[in-house]
């Protein structure tokens, strides 16, 4: 883990999650910067196998005032199947650490990331993607003028707007 942070005025600091089954992309991004920078991927056994210890110590370095999720919508605002499982690591991470926690739409950060890292970077380490992806999110959050809270999407949401292969 990175040394001890500098103080931050209350709401600067924030961590994004790119949020997959095997690997979840980590970023760390502050307001006035209005920028996200990559951090580390966690890699899961499952989506039932989170590493929380490795969240939570992630969460007591960095200190942020809140967290902010990749959002998985298509063109039309339907939910992607793996929406479910975010919204329960989301509602998780909440009850962990008490911090608000937010959605933005995900929609292209991969190959946004892609773009930044560039393809060999990408060949080699696909961790670096995700991480990668979780900057592009927090850059993607901090245009947003009324980013959702996770609490603020219903069951119903995910589990009606489904899109499948």
């Amino acid at each position: 883990m990175a040394s001890a942070q500098p103080n931050h005025a209350p709401g600067d600091r924030v961590l994004g999650f790119d949020y997959g089954e095997w690997r979840i992309g980590v970023a760390v991004g502050d307001r006035r910067l209005e920028s996200g920078r990559p951090l580390t991927t966690l890699h899961n056994r499952n989506a039932d196998q989170i590493d929380w210890t490795t969240v939570e110590g992630l969460v007591a370095e960095w200190q942020p005032d809140l967290v902010v999720l990749g959002w998985p919508i298509d063109d039309l605002g339907r939910c992607y199947p793996v929406a479910a499982a975010i919204r329960r690591f989301g509602n998780r991470l909440h009850e962990r650490t008490g911090l608000p926690v937010y959605v933005v739409d995900e929609r292209l950060s991969s190959s946004q990331a892609a773009e930044r890292l560039g393809r060999r970077a990408v060949e080699r380490d696909q961790g670096k993607l995700d991480s990668m992806a979780a900057a592009v999110i927090l850059d993607t959050f901090f245009r947003q003028d009324a980013p959702r809270t996770i609490q603020a999407v219903p069951r119903s949401e995910v589990m009606e707007n489904l899109t499948g292969p």
